[in-house]
C-alpha cells in the first residue's frame, strides 16, 4: 500500500506534479515531448548543479609562421616535411603551465601541456 502522508513533489513554482518517475512520450516506447515542463526543469537544474572546475592549461600564447629544414635529416626520416629545403607553414601554441603571477611553483602541473 502507498504512504499518502508524504508531501507531493512540486516544480520550483510549487505547482504539485503528478509524478516524477514518468515523462511524456509520443506513444508507449516514442521520444519524450519538450511539452513535459517538469521534466525540463528537472534537466537544467541537474545541468546546472556542478560548475565545471577551469581547465589547466587553458591559459597560453600562439604563434604562426614557417618550419625550414636546413640540415639533411634522411637517415631520421623520409617523411617529404623534413627533406631539405622543405618550408611549411606551422601555428604553434605555448601554454604557461603556471598559475596567476605570485602563485607558488608547487601548484605546477606539467602533465598534458602543448
Amino acid at each position: 500500500m502507498a504512504d499518502d502522508n508524504r508531501k507531493p513533489t512540486t516544480t520550483d513554482a510549487g505547482i504539485p506534479v503528478p509524478s516524477d518517475e514518468h515523462s511524456l512520450t509520443v506513444g508507449p516506447d516514442g521520444p519524450i515531448l519538450l511539452h513535459d515542463h517538469y521534466l525540463i526543469e528537472q534537466m537544467a537544474s541537474f545541468n546546472r548543479e556542478r560548475i565545471p572546475e577551469r581547465q589547466p592549461h587553458a591559459k597560453g600564447s600562439g604563434a604562426f609562421g614557417h618550419f625550414q629544414v636546413t640540415q639533411d635529416v634522411s637517415k631520421y626520416t623520409k617523411a617529404a616535411v623534413f627533406q631539405p629545403g622543405t618550408k611549411t607553414d606551422t601555428l604553434m601554441r605555448f601554454s604557461t603551465v603556471a598559475g596567476e603571477r605570485g602563485s607558488p611553483d608547487t601548484w605546477r602541473d606539467p602533465r598534458g601541456f602543448s
